[in-house]
């Protein structure tokens, strides 16, 4: 007897497979083109699936104004490259699609935890200066219907850019690639002439930088865990943009930087993290820069859990910027210059060879009440006022607030503490820019006038409505 396989079935097994073709993990075209070829949890074959899709907007943080040819990149919770390249529409929307394992043969994605990063031309690019990316989870993806994308679509996935000046606008983007084994991801960085712009290489090794200031001089470089790379001479011409600068690798890197962190009186005793920052692109007022993908202690992914000796391998040759307690995780690096252990540390690793091996004292973190206490940018209406909890042992405190790219703004800096309650400061500087970031810090001073703590690195932010 000969049996029948109902159309339908025939249907959903030719979508399965792409059609006639088989669904091969390194072969995008082995599905439909509306498809994509996926490893499916506890089945040794892959199977073709609606594909896994990031959606949101771009827009101008200051006027609310669609951003169109912003181009919009993932990376995974290790700070590698997640995905492609997504480039928005007129309206601002983009559409990133993200690999991902699926948990049944219906297509389910298995969720990952992602960070969005995107530029624009005459825009500043996101993350950079105040701004954060925070982690969005894609749990929530949900599909229209059979061969129809999973969607995840969220306010955190709308991202607002802030408009560099008049002055500055105009200026040319950089591209090209970089040289990449399989699982290996890069942060490129384009310096010279007092300046550095970076980007993360996308899962097939692009990368691009945009807003330029035209010159000759710069060197474009990539910084990738395990590996060296050969730096690439640049010119940059007005208002065309640098294209095809192709970085190659050099070798591998089997530096380790090595060194200590001492939990004093008052620090979360559940440990902290250590990164290394690119020297040129360290913001010396923010204390932050790029951290290239997996120069952490911990690894990546890991929770802040370093009380004492630390290492992180592979580093590559370059100029960096080590700090410890970066990260939110109650504690802050022990700010008094006048002990051992306090100052931020620049680091040059040579052939190999770190120059030094730094030591860290890390103490707790001032508490802060608001605006900003939490993970996200606050908004606040009418004049803000800026509120944190009493430190033990401070005789006085030192108030500053930032805009998005570290200039001090307006500071207050004697600052008495409150004898009962928390303390509060009421903002006098000049007018708030509606809509842009801002950032407040909080120092407290000892006995001797000296700093004892801060507020921690990543907080306080806040814009005016």
């Amino acid at each position: 007897m000969v049996k029948r396989i109902v159309p339908a079935l025939v249907a959903l097994m030719a979508a399965a497979c792409g059609g006639d073709k088989e669904c091969k993990l390194d072969d995008p075209k082995s599905c439909s083109d509306n498809l994509v070829c996926e490893s499916v949890s506890g089945q040794d074959k892959p199977m073709c699936f609606a594909p896994l899709q990031v959606e949101g907007k771009v827009f101008d943080l200051g006027s609310g104004a669609a951003v169109a040819n912003a181009e919009v990149t993932a990376l995974d919770v290790n700070g590698a490259p997640a995905s492609g390249i997504a480039v928005s529409g007129p309206d601002g929307h983009y559409a990133l699609r993200i690999p991902t394992q699926r948990s049944d043969d219906k297509g389910t994605p298995v969720p990952v935890r992602l960070t969005l990063r995107a530029g624009a031309q005459n825009y500043q690019p996101f993350p950079s200066g105040l701004r954060v990316a925070l982690p969005l989870d894609t749990t929530a993806a949900a599909s229209a219907g059979d061969e129809k994308p999973w969607v995840f679509s969220s306010g955190q996935t709308d991202v607002g850019l802030i408009g560099l000046a008049a002055a500055e606008q105009g200026r040319p983007a950089v591209s090209g690639t970089v040289e990449l084994a399989t699982g290996q991801s890069a942060l490129v960085v384009v310096e010279g002439n007092g300046h550095a712009y970076s980007a993360v290489a996308d899962t097939s090794g692009q990368w691009k930088v945009f807003n330029v200031v035209p010159g000759g001089g710069y060197k474009a470089q990539a910084y990738v865990k395990g590996s060296n790379y050969t730096a690439v001479d640049v010119s940059v011409q007005p208002g065309v943009e640098t294209t095809g600068v192709a970085i190659h690798r050099a070798g591998d890197s089997s530096a380790t930087l090595s060194g200590t962190v001492q939990l004093v009186a008052g620090a979360n005793g559940a440990g902290t993290s250590v990164v290394m920052v690119v020297e040129s692109t360290f913001n010396t007022a923010l204390i932050r820069g790029e951290v290239p993908p997996g120069l952490r202690a911990p690894e990546p992914g890991t929770a802040p859990n370093i009380s004492g000796a630390f290492s992180i391998s592979g580093v590559p040759d370059g100029k960096y910027v080590v700090l410890a307690a970066f990260e939110n995780d109650g504690n802050v690096r022990d700010p008094d210059p006048n002990i051992s252990g306090t100052q931020i540390s620049h680091i040059t690793v040579t052939n190999g060879t770190p120059s030094a091996s730094p030591s860290f004292k890390v103490t707790g973190a001032i508490q802060m009440v608001g605006p900003g206490a939490g993970e996200t940018s606050e908004v606040v209406t009418g004049t803000p006022k800026f509120t944190w909890k009493p430190y033990s042992s401070a005789k006085s405190y030192e108030l500053r607030v930032f805009d998005s790219q570290g200039t001090n703004v307006w500071e207050n800096l004697s600052v008495t503490p409150s004898t009962s309650g928390d303390v509060s400061v009421t903002y006098g500087g000049p007018a708030l820019t509606p809509g842009l970031i801002y950032q407040w810090r909080a120092t407290a001073k000892g006995n001797a006038g000296n700093p004892i703590s801060n507020t921690e690195e990543l907080r306080g932010l806040f814009s005016v409505q």
